[in-house]
């Protein structure tokens, strides 16, 4: 149930920020992410919601130290093939971070880095789909 409450609070977030048509269906890709500078792993979801083509508004819906967190932002690139790049702000939109890498048959493999201070600072991966 706080899952759904979670996903749908994302759909309509991204409809409000980007202008999203609500009745395009949004793409839901689940993986890990490992945050090498915390040594931390984790389950992730990343809801891509089109906002064109190519172009997509994304949550990624995660939990850290035990609590839920919401990141969220944009994303340029093809969800089946191709290089995928964006970024997202924290919960609170004081820090940035994106993530870039490849999707092959419709699996992501990228990084992420922080970029808060204006130089990325690498922060670990991220694997999606599959």
């Amino acid at each position: 149930m706080k899952k759904n409450a979670l996903l749908l609070a994302a759909i309509l977030m991204a409809g409000l920020v980007g202008g999203t048509n609500l009745a395009e269906e949004p793409t839901t890709l689940n993986g890990e992410f490992n945050w090498t500078q915390r040594g931390t792993k984790g389950e992730l979801e990343a809801v891509f919601t089109p906002t064109g083509e190519n172009s997509w508004d994304v949550a990624f819906h995660f939990e850290f130290r035990g609590e839920p967190h919401i990141y969220a932002g944009t994303a340029e690139g093809n969800l089946k093939k191709g290089r995928l790049k964006g970024s997202v702000k924290n919960d609170n939109k004081k820090r940035t971070f994106t993530f870039d890498g490849k999707v092959k048959d419709g699996v992501f493999q990228g990084t992420h880095a922080e970029t808060t201070g204006g130089k990325p600072i690498d922060t670990g991966t991220l694997k999606l789909g599959g």
